[in-house]
């Protein structure tokens, strides 16, 4: 996109064009990270375990007003080398080098730490040393904070003996429940989840994961998880709102009115795809995702490159789109037969604009949180 494209974008109040940093082929090597723990620390870790991003499905938008949301655990994540240490402190590193203790890393992990020292996990007087690696980029929707988090939580409940924890939010409960060719259910009020089969291999299907790098310079999730809140003030929980006419004239405005409608609709297209995953129908999903993402405008929450993403895949033969979180992130449904034309349809559409195009990798749902070495 050139001038006219980027005064554009800061019309609408949106980041540069493109996805940010890169996004690494290869999983970090589990024996090399505990060398680099070593080289660092000058002792071996304790050992190293790994946690999975997570695709958001469905729902992830309704936790405030007490939803349900649809995940996938994918084949990427955060591997954490951990070590523990008597000097009561959080040492946290990548492979490059240090961390500074303020640092969003270092500062999730001295996190997980207190966590633990709470629940008795690890003694009052505890620390610990950790590396840490990923190949799953820090900045799109893909869970990297959870994972981080629920890495660190059972590599701490290893080290303490205790049972593996259950995790603090729906992320992090993904990131430790998953298994593969499986999504998960999590209510976002009771935090109880459930495993549902989503074998795409078994029909020849992909999850085409599309990180645009786009997002609002506005924090949109504050703004919308507040309208929620204001509308469930007026009608009560709004998962269990049955009359939707009669629940939206009783919004103040519009605005509010459009929040209801997608936040009232996602429950039932949320349950009508938990049937279809139930009854082993994975690829009778998509329409159910495709009409998610169409109401997410009603939301109005996916960007420009977020749509496009999703209607070129669309276009090119998916069997359904959706945006994932709060940010830039896509992803459709697509078969084995249809994977390289897809692939090709979003990657002209960003062309044709001027564009880059996005990060585009394929996954299924991948296993939950274990210990590698």
């Amino acid at each position: 996109m050139g001038g006219a494209g980027t005064r554009l974008r800061a019309a609408l109040g949106l980041g540069p064009a493109g996805p940010r940093g890169a996004w690494p082929r290869n999983p970090p090597d589990p024996d090399a990270l505990a060398q680099a723990f070593t080289e660092r620390f000058g002792v071996p870790p304790a050992g190293v375990w790994h946690a999975p991003g997570r695709l958001a499905l469905m729902g992830e938008h309704t936790a405030v007003s007490e939803g349900a949301g649809l995940y996938a655990a994918l084949p990427w994540g955060v591997r954490v080398a951990l070590g523990p240490t008597e000097d009561a402190q959080v040492h946290a590193a990548t492979p490059e080098g240090p961390l500074r203790a303020r640092s969003a890393i270092a500062a999730e992990i001295s996190a997980a730490v207190d966590r633990a020292r709470r629940d008795a996990v690890l003694a009052p007087g505890a620390g610990v040393r950790a590396v840490v690696a990923a190949d799953l980029p820090d900045h799109a929707s893909l869970g990297y904070t959870s994972a981080l988090r629920a890495a660190t939580a059972l590599a701490l409940a290893d080290l303490g003996g205790a049972p593996p924890p259950e995790g603090a939010d729906a992320g992090e409960r993904v990131a430790l429940v998953a298994r593969p060719g499986c999504a998960v259910r999590v209510n976002h009020k009771s935090l109880r989840t459930t495993v549902l089969p989503f074998d795409l291999a078994a029909e020849d299907l992909h999850l085409l994961v599309a990180d645009t790098g786009s997002r609002h310079r506005r924090d949109l999730r504050r703004a919308r998880e507040d309208e929620l809140r204001r509308a469930a003030g007026i009608l009560g929980p709004l998962r269990a709102v049955q009359d939707l006419p009669a629940a939206l004239n009783r919004m103040p405005n519009a605005a509010m009115a459009r929040r209801v409608e997608y936040a009232v609709t996602e429950v039932h297209r949320l349950n009508a795809a938990v049937g279809l995953l139930r009854a082993d129908r994975f690829g009778e999903v998509g329409p159910i995702l495709s009409a998610s993402h169409l109401s997410l405008r009603r939301f109005e929450l996916p960007t420009a490159d977020v749509d496009l993403a999703a209607e070129s895949a669309s276009r090119a033969g998916a069997r359904g789109v959706r945006m994932s979180g709060w940010h830039g992130t896509a992803f459709a449904l697509v078969g084995d037969d249809r994977l390289e034309r897809v692939l090709t349809g979003v990657e002209r559409a960003f062309a044709g604009r001027g564009d880059r195009a996005p990060h585009l990798r394929t996954a299924r749902p991948a296993a939950g949180a274990h210990r590698l070495r």
